[in-house]
């Protein structure tokens, strides 16, 4: 029983290292500027 206990547990820890890796140390695509709702011309509407 101690085996899948251990087993579980190691499991669980490298989801949890996966997850960490992938939000704070994985390389993130290129953000774009800000984006208004009007689209590709100025419609003036703010």
């Amino acid at each position: 029983m101690a085996h899948w206990q251990t087993l579980l547990a190691y499991s669980a820890l490298a989801l949890a290292l996966a997850y960490l890796v992938g939000k704070f140390l994985w390389p993130k695509g290129k953000k774009k500027g800000k984006v208004s709702g009007c689209g590709e011309d100025d419609c003036k509407c703010h």
